[in-house]
């Protein structure tokens, strides 16, 4: 052979790494939207979110529908929600968010004391610890133990692999919720405030009697408190719904992550046995 005219062989091109068509945050949206009647169904799991222990079978609920992601699954959001896996699981969730929110706490608040620098920490903190907090849980949900959700190194392993993806699906719906939130709060508190005026003059005639009656006073009260309670109540009902849409979709988001970025989590529950 002439090695003057000797000519390589032609590497094959490294194989592309999968494609996509859709972002993990669209294809959530997709999924959720999938279902008929899928606000209703939401806004049951909102109102089941406003009962104080009972509302950890929402977290459950929504982890189990998104555990089927990874292994190919498209379901749609089931008709059961109040169950006794949904409750246990949900409370793991809540235990995963508690560690996270309450080591996150502690870390904002040591840096909160430096002027402005402290602030911008502090929100960084807090940003990170609600996506580590989702994470964890799906890790949690993909093993099926508590302990897999503690695992921080392999979930640090794996986040590294599209930190966008993952930030965008878990922060961006949250966003959208703190964004209702504060229009709500302005419109509830200027409501509020319009009730108290309307109030200033039977404030002002009982402050002015000498000795007011009971009753008078029970009235002002009632003129006081009945809309403001009211408007509280209403708020609490609205911002637990949105809250609720949020994370259906972050959490169901994060299973199209794990399918895309770590579908070694598939494997978990089987390692144990």
């Amino acid at each position: 052979m002439d090695p003057m005219n000797y000519t390589p062989p032609v590497q094959p091109a490294p194989a592309p790494s999968p494609a996509y068509t859709t972002s993990c945050l669209k294809a959530a949206w997709e999924d959720v939207k999938a279902t008929p009647n899928y606000i209703s169904r939401l806004l049951v799991l909102g109102l089941i979110m406003c009962v104080p222990i009972l509302n950890f079978v929402v977290a459950g609920y929504l982890l189990f529908w998104s555990r089927e992601v990874p292994f190919g699954g498209r379901s749609l959001l089931p008709q059961k929600i109040v169950t006794g896996k949904n409750f246990e699981y949900g409370f793991y969730a809540f235990v995963l968010t508690l560690v996270v929110g309450l080591i996150g706490g502690i870390i904002g608040g040591i840096f909160g004391w430096i002027p402005f620098i402290g602030w911008v920490v502090s929100i960084a903190v807090s940003l990170a610890t609600y996506v580590a907090g989702i994470i964890m849980q799906m890790r949690m949900i993909m093993g099926q133990s508590l302990g897999d959700g503690f695992n921080v190194k392999d979930i640090w392993e794996k986040a590294r692999r599209n930190w966008g993806q993952l930030f965008a699906v878990t922060l961006i719906p949250m966003a959208i919720v703190i964004g209702i939130s504060l229009v709500l709060s302005i419109v509830v508190f200027s409501i509020m405030f319009l009730c108290i005026m309307g109030a200033a003059p039977t404030i002002a005639a009982i402050g002015g009697a000498a000795d007011p009656s009971f009753a008078q006073i029970m009235s002002l009260i009632v003129a006081l408190a009945g809309p403001m309670i009211f408007c509280t109540l209403i708020l609490y009902v609205v911002l637990s719904v949105a809250e609720t849409f949020a994370e259906a979709v972050a959490i169901r988001g994060v299973a199209h992550w794990v399918a895309r970025y770590a579908p070694e989590w598939t494997t978990l529950s089987a390692q144990r046995y």
